[in-house]
C-alpha cells in the first residue's frame, strides 16, 4: 500500500535568504493487482496479503492466515483506500468481523502534525461487540529496519476507547512506509497491558521476478536448488548443535525447517524447530531469519554453498555471532 513520495525540496538560498523545504507528504496508496506483502505477528501467526482488485471504492485483497501451529486458512479482505478495514470473510464468502463504516487507523494524506478523530461499530460474525471512539495524531518520520528492508516510515500514535466503556483503552502506533505502501510495523497496547506487534517481513510488488541468475539453469550441485535437503552441523563459538532442513524452493524463496540444539538461555524462551521463509541473496546464498517464542526477530542466519558442496553458516543476534559449517545428509 502505497502512496507517493511528494515533493521534499532541499534548502535553496535565494538572495541570502534560505526557502522552507515543501512538507513530506504520503498520498492514498496506489496499488496494482498482485501486489503481495507477508506480515508477521509476534504471536507466532502470519499473514499473506495479495491485491486483487477495487471494487465500489473498496480495495479487495486475497487473504492467507496462518498460525504458530502450522495451520492456514485462506479468506477475502476489504479495506477502504485509507488502508482501514470494513470487512473480513472466509474462503466460502462468510463474514467473519465487520466495522461500520470501517476500522480505526490512518487517515490520508499523512503529513507531520496531522491530527484527526474516528467512531466505528464492530461485528463479529453479524454481532454486535462494540463501539469505538479514536484519536490520532502524526508525530514524527522515522526510518525502520525490519526483514523486509529498511523504510522511511510516518510514526501514527493514537488510542481509542469503548464507548460504553471509556476506561478500556487501546493505545496504536503505526510506522507507514510508502515505498511498502502499508505499515512495517505496528504495535498495540490493550487495555490489560498485553502487547501485540506485527512486523513486515516481505514486500513483493505486481510483476516482480527473481534475479535472473537465481532462474538460470546450473551445474549438478550448484545454484539454489543444491541447498535443497537436509543439513547439519552446529554453532561453534555457542557449541550448539543445528539443523536446516530445505524443503521447498521457489524463485528465490526458500521454505526451510530452522532446528537448534537444547542450549538454555536464562531468562529467556526460543524455540528448538520452527518453519521460516529464507531468501537467496544470490544463487549461492540464503537468508534466513530466525523468530524467538513470542514471534519477535530474535536472529538471523545466513548459508553459503561452498565449492566443496558444504555450507558455511553465519548466525547473528544482535552482537553475537557463531560460525559453522553444515553439511548435506546423504
Amino acid at each position: 500500500m502505497l502512496a507517493a513520495i511528494l515533493a521534499m525540496l532541499s534548502c535553496a538560498v535565494i538572495t541570502a535568504a534560505a526557502q522552507t523545504p515543501a512538507p513530506l507528504v504520503a498520498d492514498l496508496p496506489a496499488l496494482t493487482p498482485g501486489d503481495t506483502w507477508t506480515i508477521r505477528f509476534s504471536d507466532g501467526a502470519w499473514a499473506k496479503r495479495t491485491f486483487l482488485r477495487e471494487t465500489a471504492g473498496l480495495l479487495v485483497f486475497e487473504v492467507a492466515q496462518g498460525w504458530a501451529d502450522g495451520t492456514s486458512s485462506p479468506g477475502l479482505l476489504h479495506l477502504t483506500r485509507d488502508l482501514a478495514t470494513v470487512r473480513m470473510a472466509d474462503a466460502t464468502g462468510k463474514e467473519l468481523l465487520r466495522f461500520d463504516p470501517h476500522s480505526l487507523g490512518l487517515r490520508f494524506p499523512l503529513v507531520m502534525g496531522k491530527q484527526w478523530q474516528d467512531r466505528c461499530d464492530r461485528f463479529d460474525q453479524g454481532k454486535p461487540a462494540g463501539n469505538f471512539m479514536g484519536a490520532f495524531q502524526i508525530v514524527g518520520v522515522e526510518d525502520v529496519s525490519g526483514p523486509a528492508g529498511t523504510f522511511r516510515t510516518f510514526r501514527v500514535e493514537g488510542q481509542t476507547y469503548e464507548l460504553g466503556n471509556p476506561a478500556m483503552v487501546w493505545r496504536f502506533t503505526h510506522w507507514y512506509a510508502p515505498a511498502a505502501r502499508m505499515e512495517v510495523r505496528l504495535r498495540a497496547v490493550e487495555p490489560d497491558g498485553k502487547v501485540t506487534e506485527f512486523e513486515l517481513a516481505d514486500f513483493r510488488p505486481a510483476g516482480y521476478a527473481p534475479p535472473p541468475a537465481l532462474l538460470a539453469p546450473h551445474p549438478a550441485g550448484q545454484g539454489p536448488e543444491a541447498f535443497q535437503g537436509v543439513w547439519e552441523g552446529y554453532w561453534k563459538e555457542l557449541t550448539l548443535a543445528t539443523r536446516l532442513t530445505v524443503e521447498r524452493i521457489e524463485g528465490d524463496t526458500a521454505t526451510v525447517i530452522y532446528w537448534r540444539g537444547a542450549y538454555v538461555f536464562p531468562g529467556l524462551q526460543r524455540p528448538r524447530q520452527q518453519r521460516a521463509e529464507g531468501r537467496f541473496l544470490d544463487e549461492r546464498t540464503l537468508r534466513v531469519p530466525i523468530w524467538d517464542d513470542a514471534g519477535q526477530r530474535w536472529a538471523e542466519t545466513i548459508y553459503i554453498l561452498r565449492a566443496d558442496g558444504t555450507l558455511a553458516g553465519q548466525w547473528q543476534s544482535g552482537g553475537g555471532l557463531a560460525t559453522g559449517t553444515l553439511r548435506k545428509e546423504p
